[in-house]
């Protein structure tokens, strides 16, 4: 391989997956210490400092410099007061178990403070915390463990400021880059070789979706934070380079529903390698253009350039091949303007990267750096650390639960003097979520991932292993734990009980009962979580799932009504059907987070899963049929064609009387009567005037296209009708 080629994919690995740049800055932090300690013939404190360090590693810090040394000193102060209260209490049962629901309490604060640094910083406060209940050395071996805890805060955050220094962090611009990587993973989803969505397992195209929805509201609210006069250009720029993500994002939709309607007809068969060709570089391109934004330099601009015009090229190619096929029909003029609409919105794209990308930043020094928010104040966080005003009653029962089951496994613990028996509340602590769904598979993912974790350590151990290697195989673990953390939690949880294993082995020699308490401890934590999680506060998703159905179909209807009320297309931050369109897309994320975690609840209390998952599917690609008809709106609809625009208002009403049957609670009479009134609007659509206008049936006619994806509209409309007749 091309060395400069394989240099230039492992920069593009590490700038745009942050992974692995975790996992490396996760591996140093936990190795490091630990190889000193144990040359300083200190194993007890190489395990305190180690693990520390390694879990305040492990958090992906955004904002100003001097914001995220502040950030790292907080949640290092947390962990040293934690490990200090934890031997303080050691010697009192009733002390520990007080302490415990105080400890769990707060960690649903730090949650509610932060939904990306609040997690981190309770669980490893309270694995702290339960560590220092198996030491007993009162005030002063308390403050002997928060002085170990402290130096592992400051290993992470030396760490953390030496990949500062390395690669400037430069944070608006990696929030915008990230819009562009998560954009490229849909558009990669999409491709017609192979199985769709091959990219992500299991998560397919609509996947790809939430996550680009979900990059794509945290940039906004970031970029809208850091208003700055002196940054004011700069600013433009990127916002502009995240409104280019939606619009290419919006003409990849559209595409995609045009492929979906062709990828079983053998006559376009010869077209699909050219097709999957062109998606292909789009993807590329996506992420390109993100690590542009990153590094901007001008070789990365020169790659960018280049493969926006070769995904320029390939999109032509591909729409004539597609234009040229003999009985294409309706179906090849779809694509063919949807291709359209991507090759003529690229050259735009490529001038607003250069733009954006020779935006030179003026200073990269440490603290003084990152110009373009450095002179902002706290509200550079904004997005990443922004509780809302009332607490969320589902986060409040969450932490009262927490406490009182970590306050039992605590008693058990200290109570009875079980071995090892803080593994207990600590497997509660990470396995217990606000749903039960999210709590079933946690569990299952703990137990299955520990006892394979376990019996592979126990056959590792037969081989008497000299203590450097034994460090450089936890280190090699504890990489492999933070890598698959946010990825495989089965795989994370197998690498991380190999590491403890391994690192306990440098205390003393580590038997089969080590490793039984360790299991018995995972299974009776695991157990307890869910049946917690069934028994205490439960919410089911079946009490919310209409409420959230009804609300995304509303959505579609406002985004509907929005295309018929303007005349030209969505080109602004604050044009009507792009807001319109991303309130749809939110709701539509709202809606299968609920299906996921009303599949994942007992099969007695879901309630027709079957139905529910259709409605879902069939308003998503509601979405997508109204996005395609988005792309189209400054030729298809406004005054232009008051007929045809008369005929989309009639949809969205009754997309609104869908609505209205959901909030019934699916009636019966109201489903009959809604199917009814569909039919007689499908009897019009058959007539309508528009169909018969000059050129309007034409193959690739706007007024064409624009009745192509209405009829899908319908066609939606009429299989969610459908759909609620599951219930019997």
């Amino acid at each position: 391989m091309n060395p400069r080629h394989l240099r230039n994919q492992i920069v593009e690995h590490f700038e745009l997956h942050v992974d692995g740049t975790r996992a490396l800055r996760a591996t140093l932090a936990f190795g490091i210490p630990l190889a000193i300690a144990h040359a300083l013939h200190r194993p007890t404190d190489a395990i305190f400092v180690s693990l520390t360090a390694l879990n305040l590693s492990q958090p992906d810090l955004r904002g100003t410099y001097h914001v995220r040394v502040v950030l790292l000193a907080a949640m290092t102060a947390i962990a040293a007061a934690s490990a200090f209260l934890g031997v303080a209490c050691a010697d009192s049962t009733v002390a520990a178990v007080l302490a415990m629901g105080v400890l769990a309490l707060l960690g649903g604060v730090w949650r509610h403070l932060s939904a990306d640094y609040g997690p981190s910083a309770a669980v490893s406060s309270a694995l702290l915390f339960l560590l220092g209940l198996s030491v007993h050395g009162g005030w002063q071996g308390g403050l002997h463990l928060a002085a170990l805890a402290a130096a592992g805060g400051a290993v992470a955050t030396l760490l953390h400021v030496v990949y500062w220094l390395v690669r400037p962090q430069h944070a608006l611009r990696n929030a915008v880059a990230e819009t562009w990587v998560a954009l490229s993973d849909m558009v990669l989803s999409m491709r017609p070789a192979g199985p769709r969505g091959a990219a992500a397992p299991g998560s397919g195209i609509d996947g790809r979706e939430r996550d680009l929805r979900a990059a794509l509201d945290r940039t906004f609210l970031i970029l809208k934070e850091a208003q700055n006069p002196r940054q004011a250009v700069l600013l433009a720029h990127l916002e502009e380079m995240r409104l280019e993500a939606v619009q290419v994002s919006m003409r990849a939709v559209a595409l995609n529903a045009s492929i979906e309607a062709v990828l079983g007809r053998p006559e376009f068969a010869r077209c699909l390698p050219a097709i999957d060709s062109a998606i292909k570089a789009l993807g590329d391109a996506a992420r390109s253009v993100a690590l542009t934004l990153i590094m901007h330099r001008d070789e990365d601009y020169a790659a960018s350039s280049l493969r926006l015009r070769r995904c320029q090229h390939l999109i032509r190619a591909a729409a004539e091949q597609v234009a040229a096929v003999p009985s294409g029909g309706a179906d090849a003029a779809q694509m063919t303007a949807a291709f359209e609409q991507l090759e003529r919105l690229l050259p735009h794209t490529r001038s607003a990267v250069s733009e954006t990308a020779g935006h030179a930043i003026r200073s990269i020094g440490l603290l003084p750096g990152l110009s373009e928010i450095g002179g902002l104040s706290l509200r550079s966080l904004g997005a990443w650390v922004r509780p809302s005003a009332r607490p969320d009653p589902l986060l409040v029962r969450h932490a009262a639960r927490m406490a009182a089951l970590t306050m039992i496994a605590v008693a058990i613990y200290k109570g009875f003097d079980v071995a090892h028996g803080y593994w207990i509340a600590l497997t509660i602590l990470v396995v217990l979520q606000p749903d039960f769904g999210s709590t079933r598979q946690r569990a299952g993912a703990r137990i299955a991932g520990t006892l394979a974790g376990s019996i592979f350590a126990s056959g590792l151990l037969l081989i008497r292993m000299p203590l450097p290697v034994i460090d450089a195989l936890a280190a090699v673990t504890a990489f492999f734990f933070s890598y698959y953390l946010r990825r495989r939690y089965r795989v994370a949880v197998f690498f991380v009980t190999v590491y403890l294993i391994l690192i306990t082995e440098t205390l003393a020699d580590v038997s089969l009962d080590f490793m039984f308490v360790r299991v018995f401890a995972t299974l009776l934590g695991g157990g307890m979580a869910l049946i917690a999680a069934f028994l205490f506060w439960p919410v089911w998703e079946r009490e919310k799932f209409s409420t959230l159905l009804a609300a995304a179909i509303r959505a579609n209807q406002a985004f509907l009504q929005s295309l018929t009320a303007g005349a030209g297309p969505p080109t602004s931050a604050g044009s009507a059907p792009l807001l319109a369109r991303r309130k749809a897309e939110n709701a539509n994320r709202n809606l299968s987070a609920s299906l996921e975690r009303m599949m994942g609840e007992p099969v007695a209390l879901r309630e027709f899963p079957e139905r529910s998952a259709a409605l879902a599917t069939y308003n998503q690609r509601l979405t997508r049929a109204l996005t395609a008809l988005a792309v189209q709106l400054s030729h298809a609809l406004g005054s232009a064609d008051p007929a045809l625009s008369g005929f989309a208002a009639q949809v969205a009403g009754m997309i609104g009387d869908l609505a209205g049957v959901v909030e019934g609670g699916f009636g019966e009479p109201a489903t009959a009567e809604l199917a009814g009134r569909l039919a007689r609007l499908e009897s019009q659509f058959a007539v309508c005037p528009s169909r018969d206008a000059p050129g309007a049936a034409a193959a690739g006619s706007p007024g064409g296209v624009a009745l192509a994806q209405l009829a899908k509209a319908i066609a939606e409309v009429r299989a969610m009708t459908l759909a609620m007749g599951m219930a019997a």
